[in-house]
């Protein structure tokens, strides 16, 4: 395949290798308000094997242009070249065996906003991680260690849950949450255990549904004791109150739903995970933006297909 771009013809190979050589990647630019909709095609089918670092670049011809034509085809090829590029990251993460809480919620945070910064959200966690730290190191249980957690979210940080009725475009985003100190009873549970796994508390989510409970194992120092793990359970929605066994088994009844073993034992990340994209599929669905529940579903079933043996 060639491509004729003034008196210069690339050939596919030529057009692949495009991501250093800013005068090609202008010149394929150049003919994206083709009229000869195979051109078009062609043209914008190339650009978008760019990596997610030409977005920039990408973003900079859109505002010099007053060509409508060209903004509208720049924007649909920004778009697939950031949705492969987190698409990328989310099978990496999946694939990945510790599935880090943070990193999943960050890759879902910038399927949405392109120029979300990785890296200022991990600092501002890794402050929070590095003033917990020592005040957990002499403690023994777990237990007490989740109550020094608490107390350093809900009282020092002031961390609040958004009422159900509270609707916003950014409840569920952890840039946000962190930014405002609020947010749905979803991300600020992932946040919460995401924290207390950087701090090495066994937290994770459980299976109870439309619930987000947390699960932590109950740390015995006794060696003689049977080495069978029992958990209690944690509410990050009224300020990480602690549940036990009988406590969590009066919430099922509760709620009325069967008592099953599954609801009582821990889950893993991905399940967390998934729970933050359905939620975020229901807040964009209520405010019509199509946009972002589409690429939603799209990750929505990367995660959900099993991998092949």
């Amino acid at each position: 395949m060639f491509f004729l771009v003034g008196f210069i013809i690339f050939t596919y190979e030529q057009v692949s290798k495009m991501n250093m050589n800013e005068d090609k990647l202008q010149a394929l630019i150049s003919l994206l308000d083709d009229a000869d909709p195979n051109v078009y095609i062609n043209i914008a089918t190339e650009l978008s094997k760019l990596s997610a670092s030409n977005i920039p670049y990408l973003e900079n011809i859109w505002l010099e242009s007053d060509n409508v034509i060209l903004q509208e085809r720049l924007d649909k090829i920004i778009d697939e070249i950031h949705y492969k590029s987190i698409l990328k990251e989310l099978i990496s993460w999946k694939n990945s065996p510790k599935q880090d809480l943070i990193d999943g919620a960050i890759i879902i945070n910038q399927s949405i906003n392109y120029h979300l910064s990785k890296d200022s959200i991990k600092t501002t966690i890794q402050r929070l991680v590095d003033e917990i730290k020592p005040e957990i190191k002499e403690q023994e249980t777990y237990l007490d260690k989740i109550k020094i957690l608490n107390h350093f979210l809900y009282f020092i940080h002031n961390y609040l849950i958004l009422s159900p009725k509270e609707t916003t475009d950014w409840g569920g985003n952890i840039s946000s949450v962190l930014a405002q100190k609020k947010g749905n009873y979803i991300i600020t549970s992932v946040l919460y255990a995401g924290i207390a796994q950087s701090l090495k508390l066994p937290v994770t989510g459980i299976r109870l549904p439309n619930s987000i409970i947390l699960s932590c194992e109950i740390h015995l120092n006794d060696s003689f004791v049977e080495k069978k793990k029992s958990y209690f359970y944690i509410n990050p929605i009224d300020n990480g109150s602690v549940l036990s066994a009988t406590q969590l088994e009066h919430v099922i009844k509760f709620k009325k739903l069967k008592n099953l073993p599954q609801y009582y034992k821990p889950s893993n990340n991905m399940n967390m995970i998934v729970l933050l994209i359905q939620n975020q599929i229901l807040s964009y669905g209520r405010q019509n933006n199509h946009r972002n529940v589409e690429i939603l579903k799209k990750l929505l079933n990367v995660l959900l297909q099993k991998k092949n043996k």
